[in-house]
């Protein structure tokens, strides 16, 4: 029986990096070089062992899935991964992330570097990068949450 009602299953969107559906999904885990936001896209380091977010003229390699950790006693800064730990990256499936102006759906997907927000492919924003195999799967307003879909080989 398929599910016609994701609410009742799966919470929506709730943050950047969290998975958006029950569809297969695909992650690889890497070595944090630095902090890593949760959704943030991020790039393999100079050793392709770890990876760091992405950066002016860098090849996106994936997604940085959410993970279900928060301090609400403290409200502690904690929706990242912090430097040396593992990272889970997402490279197949689909993801919330941040929009970083009004994107449609099936726009292809590029990301800025300077803000870690994402983008339509023809947007005007310098400096953004393509997100190879990306495309927008919902519609969003400048800085909500949006769906995309990767897949990386």
């Amino acid at each position: 029986m398929p599910i016609t009602e994701y609410g009742k299953y799966m919470p929506e969107a709730q943050r950047a990096g969290a998975l958006a559906n029950y569809q297969d999904y695909s992650a690889d885990t890497k070595a944090a070089e630095e902090v890593i936001p949760f959704g943030a896209a991020v790039q393999l380091g100079a050793d392709g062992e770890g990876v760091v977010n992405v950066k002016a003229g860098g090849k996106p390699y994936g997604i940085a899935l959410a993970q279900d950790i928060h301090d609400w006693i403290n409200n502690a800064d904690d929706q990242h991964y912090k430097q040396y730990k593992p990272v889970a990256v997402v490279r197949k499936g689909v993801i919330w992330v941040t929009a970083g102006e009004d994107v449609l759906t099936g726009e292809l997907v590029n990301v800025n570097p300077a803000d870690g927000r994402f983008y339509a492919s023809d947007t005007a924003t310098a400096g953004t990068i393509p997100v190879p195999t990306g495309a927008f799967k919902t519609s969003a307003a400048v800085g909500a949450l949006v769906q995309i879909e990767i897949n990386q080989p």
